[in-house]
């Protein structure tokens, strides 16, 4: 049976730590009873459309690159949770991460055109250059890139605040987050190994010139904004959580450290065992 949680829904925002949440999730629900479904991206959402109900009721963990919406295909009731992040620091990221991961659909013209992070904010060639947060959260697909406004915005904000209420990690305080997404999933101790960083960078924070960098904040103007309100919903979160808090963060930070070596290993045995069991999307019924 479910539990109280229902389906769980992680909407994976591209560079938000995304990567290491997947391989968290893989160890918490790998031998749970029920079944997963995860798109790598989102043009994966028309397969869990096509899934028969008896699959779909026994959902216990919906995860990948899917806009807000995926609730309306599971049957039953849901819990989403998802990670933000810095607007300027994510979409830098982004830029940096299209030079390579060959599993972009982006990564041919990029290494073909070499174009700069000012060419992908003036061309609109990658639609997650702009507000990409507020794209995701808004669960509107096809929003020509420069055109996300405030209503698109209004809609983002209403949903995190109504479906992702207890379930915002902040990827800037990524072990805070980790710990109330196990009080409130009731997860064994998520232990992790940082999955997805050290990329060679093509441009740093520190060398984007002022004029490009008033162009990031301009296309992720409404990004911020959400970005700010998840940051308040977080703190929040924290301080329910009690003044004791703050030690059992330390002490899960110390002891993460310790168990490096393991959690790598585990790491790596659960990410094999992850992809001979859902790599599809599917499991059998």
């Amino acid at each position: 049976m479910k539990k109280d949680a229902g389906t769980i829904i992680f909407t994976h925002i591209p560079k938000t730590a995304g990567i290491t949440m997947h391989t968290i999730l893989h160890r918490q629900y790998i031998f749970k009873w029920g079944n997963i479904f995860y798109a790598a991206n989102l043009g994966k959402i028309d397969r869990i459309r096509l899934l028969s109900e008896k699959f779909r009721r026994n959902l216990i963990l919906v995860k990948g690159h899917l806009y807000f919406g995926v609730h309306n295909y599971v049957p039953g009731p849901v819990s989403y949770f998802t990670f933000l992040r810095d607007p300027v620091a994510r979409t830098i990221s982004m830029y940096n991460h299209l030079y390579v991961s060959p599993r972009t659909p982006y990564y041919k013209e990029m290494k073909e055109k070499q174009y700069t992070l000012d060419d992908l904010l003036e061309n609109g060639f990658v639609l997650n250059m702009d507000n990409c947060q507020v794209r995701f959260l808004c669960g509107i697909k096809d929003i020509s890139f420069g055109e996300v406004n405030e209503e698109h915005l209004a809609i983002a904000m209403n949903n995190l605040t109504n479906y992702y209420k207890g379930g915002v990690g902040i990827t800037e305080h990524f072990d805070e987050s980790l710990l109330l997404l196990k009080k409130r999933f009731n997860w064994r101790m998520p232990w992790y190994v940082k999955q997805n960083v050290g990329e060679k960078q093509r441009i740093k924070p520190s060398e984007v010139s002022p004029a490009t960098m008033e162009k990031l904040k301009y296309y992720n103007r409404y990004d911020e904004i959400l970005y700010q309100k998840a940051l308040e919903m977080f703190r929040q979160e924290v301080a329910d959580a009690g003044p004791s808090f703050k030690n059992e963060v330390a002490v899960f930070k110390k002891e993460n450290e310790r168990k490096y070596l393991i959690t790598k290993i585990a790491t790596s045995i659960f990410t094999h065992l992850h992809f001979l069991r859902f790599y599809t999307g599917t499991q059998k019924e």
